[in-house]
């Protein structure tokens, strides 16, 4: 405002200092040479030029100051964020091998698992077929349990091949109950081994995922974090 003024007030003296008797557009104005109200003197004029200077000096000096700060702290943010980039990436990267790690072992386990089902499988198979086998022998010393129980008379003795059979049928009953207690114990364990299968497999499948998520996903827009040169809003 000050230099707008100042320069309108040359304009006017320009003008006035080309004047003369000749010039055309000179006109009379009685009242020009009444002294007007708040004027200025020239000590009040070349303070208050000297002191408008002073303060755009002032204020030139602290926003260069404040450009300094700005800059430091645009600097200071930048490289915090830079460090909060990298510890970021660290922790994925960390998180990945964790993920990787798990799935291995998990995988590993799930072999295990898989060849004792098998193991299991051949095992009850084994049973079903011994105690298949045991059927006929029992039938047959059953029956001739049976048929000797028909003697008639003093012939209906307990003589060395009633007591044999009653042994052979008490023998084969035992090894029965043993052979179809081992079947059922079978069983449950191919159960068990079949629902740690699905655990495992679901886990598998979990880590899978999370893998992928922080592998394809995540990482892949951490490669296009911004530069240094636009986080500190260039």
């Amino acid at each position: 405002m000050d230099w707008s003024d100042k320069c309108q007030a040359y304009s006017f003296d320009d003008t006035c200092g080309r004047n003369n008797n000749m010039s055309p557009d000179t006109q009379q104005h009685p009242s020009s040479a009444t002294m007007q109200e708040h004027v200025s003197t020239p000590s009040s004029w070349t303070k208050f030029t000297q002191d408008n200077l002073s303060m755009a000096l002032q204020e030139d000096h602290a926003t260069k100051s404040l450009r300094m700060l700005v800059e430091q702290m645009l600097q200071d943010t930048t490289e915090d964020l830079r460090v909060q980039c990298a510890s970021v990436d660290r922790a994925f990267s960390l998180r990945c091998e964790d993920l990787i790690e798990a799935k291995t072992q998990l995988e590993m386990k799930l072999a295990q698992t898989l060849e004792q089902i098998g193991a299991q499988e051949k095992n009850i198979e084994v049973l079903q077929r011994a105690v298949h086998n045991k059927e006929a022998p029992l039938r047959v010393a059953q029956s001739r349990l049976y048929l000797r129980s028909l003697r008639p008379n003093m012939e209906l003795c307990r003589d060395q091949p009633q007591l044999s059979l009653e042994g052979e049928v008490r023998q084969i009953d035992a090894s029965l109950e043993s052979l179809k207690q081992k079947l059922s114990e079978a069983r449950s364990s191919l159960s068990r081994l079949e629902e740690s299968r699905m655990a495992l497999e679901k886990d598998i499948s979990c880590k899978t995922n999370s893998l992928f998520i922080e592998r394809e996903k995540c990482m892949i827009h951490r490669k296009r974090y911004p530069t240094v040169s636009v986080l500190s809003g260039y």
